[in-house]
């Protein structure tokens, strides 16, 4: 058995190391992969509680704001119910009652899809486009909760891509 050592600064406690400690005092299986695992759900977390610190003071959820977001970031600020569902990777029912919350400020609008009478449309209203600029300017301020440099965040984008192809994330490319 080859053991696995972390990269820890001198005087610095990471609470993985621990982990991967016993891990490997109790000959568990796949430390490297446990490791990973461990840390993206660790890091997952603390980025969460910062935007959700930050999008609080704007009355919002994750799941609001990315819907904000995935509405501003269209040509015509407006997609099929379905459609923000699948983008999102969250249950239809999420979709829909993060929709409601935002109608209720009138942020969101629904309206009836112009060909096809059994999907509803989400649009972007003037004020919902507002608040997500809004927010969107706060969470830059502090890094959307991910305070590490621009090249960094690059490295991070790229090598979570590795494993978001080899999970299925994306697709792979058609043969042309």
């Amino acid at each position: 058995m080859s053991v696995l050592r972390t990269r820890t600064r001198p005087g610095e406690f990471d609470p993985l190391d621990w982990v991967l400690e016993h891990w490997q005092a109790q000959d568990r299986p796949d430390a490297e992969h446990f490791l990973a695992v461990s840390a993206l759900f660790r890091t997952y977390q603390a980025v969460t509680a910062r935007t959700d610190e930050v999008l609080k003071r704007f009355d919002l959820t994750r799941t609001g704001y990315l819907l904000l977001t995935t509405l501003f970031l269209t040509r015509d600020h407006s997609r099929a119910l379905g459609y923000l569902s699948r983008q999102l990777m969250v249950h239809p029912t999420t979709v829909t009652l993060a929709v409601d919350q935002l109608e209720q400020r009138r942020l969101l609008a629904r309206e009836a899809h112009p060909t096809d009478r059994r999907t509803t449309v989400v649009r972007l209203t003037k004020a919902g486009h507002e608040v997500a600029d809004q927010a969107t300017e706060a969470l830059a301020k502090v890094n959307f909760g991910l305070p590490v440099p621009k090249e960094m965040a690059i490295e991070c984008v790229e090598l979570l891509r590795r494993v978001r192809r080899e999970i299925g994330d994306i697709p792979p490319a058609s043969p042309d």
